[in-house]
């Protein structure tokens, strides 16, 4: 079947104009997590279907495109992640994540670490971008500037983490949430990580 690429648009901050061009492109799957649909439509930007409980848009503006997810366990980024995996597709392009509460940003972390899939989850910042690292995934390797600050941290416990090609590299240790990972910089090559739990790596 090949690899399915979706958009989700969350409810947070309008992303810029900058943004949304970088990251909806032509013939992109695009879903809206509840009001982040409307604020979809806001910028000329049409979605397939509106994911979640559906509380916080006018369910007469959308009719047809509404998939109603009521689990309450899990929050409505979480239960739309879900929705992806489940229609089969492989990567999801994230935005309109940015703001918000604090608890609502950490919300965003727990997602990361509970989704057991190996989906391939990218959040877009404005100025930086959030990759998911399942350990399905094997090696993952992403060229990095030279002297730019990125990050790493461990969302589920690690036994085995390796990173290099870094100014600071991690060989085979364990390494759970914790600032351990916090601003290393590249070297100019690609940074090479692989590991045993799910790991998010900052851009």
């Amino acid at each position: 079947m090949g690899n399915m690429v979706a958009v989700l648009w969350c409810n947070g901050e309008i992303p810029s104009d900058d943004l949304v061009k970088k990251v909806v492109i032509e013939d992109s799957r695009i879903f809206g997590v509840d009001g982040g649909a409307e604020k979809a439509l806001s910028m000329g930007v049409q979605v397939e279907k509106v994911l979640g409980d559906l509380d916080s848009i006018n369910l007469d503006n959308w009719k047809k495109k509404i998939e109603y997810l009521p689990n309450q366990n899990i929050s409505d980024f979480g239960k739309s992640v879900k929705y992806l995996v489940d229609e089969g597709f492989t990567k999801v392009d994230v935005i309109g994540i940015d703001g918000g509460s604090p608890e609502h940003l950490l919300g965003i972390w727990g997602v990361l670490s509970e989704i057991e899939d190996d989906i391939e989850i990218i959040l877009h910042h404005e100025n930086r971008t959030s990759y998911r690292i399942h350990p399905n995934n094997g090696v993952t390797e992403k060229f990095i500037e030279r002297d730019k600050k990125f990050s790493i941290f461990a969302l589920t416990h690690c036994e085995n983490v390796h990173l290099s090609g870094a100014q600071w590299n991690i060989e085979g240790e364990k390494l759970s949430l914790s600032s351990r990972g916090l601003h290393n910089l590249g070297i100019g090559e690609k940074v090479r990580i692989e590991a045993d739990g799910i790991i998010v790596l900052i851009v």
